[in-house]
């Protein structure tokens, strides 16, 4: 996982939680003296236990805390990158866009960002069906990072989750739902 992913948990936690939140969980969770830069790469099983120990300690369940966490990884995302979401003049252009450019942009600025595969169908105006299909398995970030493009755009959405890989499908299936008029 990339130190980008990281560094927004970090801030995530220090906003909620206050720094010594973060420095106890670095504690349990990473190597002693870790510092996370952006653009290298750490150990998956990092963010999972950390992760973890923030649903623990605010007693949400581990979807519910990677959906948070996806919801808020957008706006930091989008800060620390503006021009990517600036190139998308709607939500619906953006989640279509995922795989096809920003995916392809990530693969330009991190070496072995190793991405999702993220396909979108425009189904009809206000309704994208997507396929996600990930080896870890982290759709509820991804439906979190839905829920924080269409607070971007100021936007309602509603996500159905079809099939998901954690019930053994090879794939999530998730229909995506939005106001068509500004999406």
């Amino acid at each position: 996982m990339k130190g980008i992913i990281f560094r927004g948990l970090e801030a995530l936690v220090i906003e909620k939680c206050g720094m010594a939140a973060w420095d106890e969980l670095l504690e349990k969770n990473a190597p002693d003296g870790r510092v996370y830069i952006s653009a290298q790469s750490y150990p998956d099983e990092e963010i999972i236990g950390l992760a973890q120990d923030v649903a623990t300690a605010l007693s949400m369940t581990m979807p519910e805390v990677l959906k948070a966490f996806g919801e808020y990884l957008f706006g930091h995302l989008n800060r620390s990158h503006p021009t990517v979401a600036k190139g998308f003049n709607s939500f619906a252009e953006l989640i279509m866009g995922i795989d096809k450019v920003i995916h392809v942009e990530v693969a330009k600025l991190y070496h072995e960002p190793n991405l999702p595969e993220i396909e979108s169908k425009l189904i009809e105006d206000g309704f994208i069906l997507m396929h996600y299909r990930s080896k870890r398995q982290l759709c509820m970030c991804a439906e979190g990072l839905i829920y924080g493009a269409a607070s971007h755009y100021g936007i309602d959405v509603s996500l159905n989750h079809v099939e998901c890989m954690h019930d053994g499908f090879d794939k999530c299936v998730i229909e995506v739902k939005y106001e068509a008029l500004n999406g």
